[in-house]
């Protein structure tokens, strides 16, 4: 991790503040390591499934039964799949939009990396 944030800081001149543990896996050391660090651990409660081969139209049914109330979500979904980015995230970003709904990254002020929340918070 310190490697990967000297080459953040060399590359965009920032050290990101919040990280999503490969695999979602937080057990053992991570949180505590994370957090000695300076990290605020980060996992989704909406999953894509996109990585288990599931289809654009799958994966809208979960955001759907994720619903628009509460403080917000936070989804997995991969850039490396072709359904996620051609189909997917146009139809998340329109029925955001329909619902009322605002697309954040997890930190405003922070660097993060294709990570969106969605929230009905203005």
């Amino acid at each position: 991790m310190s490697r990967l944030d000297q080459a953040l800081v060399n590359i965009i001149g920032v050290k990101p503040t919040y990280m999503r543990p490969p695999y979602l896996a937080t057990g053992g050391n991570v949180l505590p390591t994370m957090k000695n660090l300076g990290y605020r651990v980060i996992t989704n409660d909406v999953d894509s499934g996109d990585w288990n081969n599931q289809t654009p139209q799958q994966s809208q049914q979960k955001f759907q039964q994720a619903g628009t109330s509460g403080n917000g979500h936070i989804s997995l979904m991969h850039e490396t799949y072709a359904g996620t980015v051609n189909t997917l995230t146009p139809w998340l970003i329109s029925w955001a939009k329909n619902n009322n709904l605002k697309l954040v990254t997890v930190g405003k002020s922070s660097f993060t990396i294709c990570m969106f929340i969605f929230t009905n918070a203005p």
